[in-house]
């Protein structure tokens, strides 16, 4: 049993790099999944090495069994990462907020929006420019059903040209209509007229999870900062866009 303690040692101290990666602090999933992931890594670990000492002796086989633990392993990190971490998984897009505007046009006045391309720090992207109106924020309004594991993600930015102009800043704010009601999921207050460190796209993630295969209202509002000032608030939500994991 002693040959086998470096496979485990291997085992338990990649498992827990792996939950400190994926989990945070979910409590009892946490702990389910560090127990979960120590046992197959560890079990994995000792195959792995039965096998290797075992490759002189009928080596094709053996061969055959390392790449069948290879591809179980690598089967069960992507799994573990879909179901805790879908973020970190490669993206494909669902649905285009610009390329859907006509949705939400009409709610709008046409003064107030617009598509445009905007470059900050060498960095050009297309944005929905949304200008609060005196009276309040302006609120776009898209009906769409969300998939399983669907996010919503933007860069938000003020146009470089109000950035010293007068005004305090704009809020940026997501909420999502169902049956049970609106929720606020997002909202951020940006300001680069006073902060430097607002002078970049700034990027959104706001999971959409919970709504998973529900026909919703997405609802992108636009306000003024908080002293409700709207002077030069060119506000823009860079690539608004609704993503999932490609897979499953």
């Amino acid at each position: 049993m002693v040959r086998h303690k470096p496979s485990i040692v291997f085992a338990v101290a990649l498992s827990l790099a792996l939950v400190a990666w994926l989990a945070g602090g979910e409590g009892r999933t946490l702990l389910l999944f560090a127990f979960v992931t120590t046992i197959v890594f560890t079990l994995w670990g000792l195959a792995l090495t039965r096998a290797w000492h075992s490759v002189r002796s009928h080596r094709y086989l053996h061969l055959l069994s390392l790449a069948g633990l290879v591809a179980g392993l690598t089967l069960y990190l992507w799994l573990s990462v879909w179901m805790l971490r879908p973020a970190r998984l490669p993206q494909r897009t669902d649905y285009d907020f610009i390329a859907n505007l006509e949705v939400t046009r009409r709610l709008v006045d046409p003064a107030l929006l617009k598509v445009e391309r905007w470059e900050i720090l060498g960095q050009e992207q297309e944005v929905l420019f949304v200008h609060p109106a005196p009276s309040g924020s302006i609120a776009l309004v898209y009906p769409v059903r969300l998939a399983p594991h669907a996010a919503l993600r933007a860069d938000l930015a003020v146009a470089p040209e109000a950035w010293t102009a007068e005004g305090d800043g704009v809020t940026f704010s997501v909420y999502v209509e169902d049956e049970a009601g609106i929720h606020l999921l997002y909202s951020r207050y940006v300001d680069p007229k006073h902060h430097q460190a607002d002078r970049y796209w700034l990027p959104m993630r706001v999971d959409l999870s919970p709504f998973g295969g529900k026909l919703v209202r997405v609802i992108l509002v636009t306000g003024p900062g908080p002293a409700g000032d709207s002077r030069y608030d060119w506000a823009g939500w860079g690539t608004p866009r609704l993503e999932r994991p490609i897979w499953p």
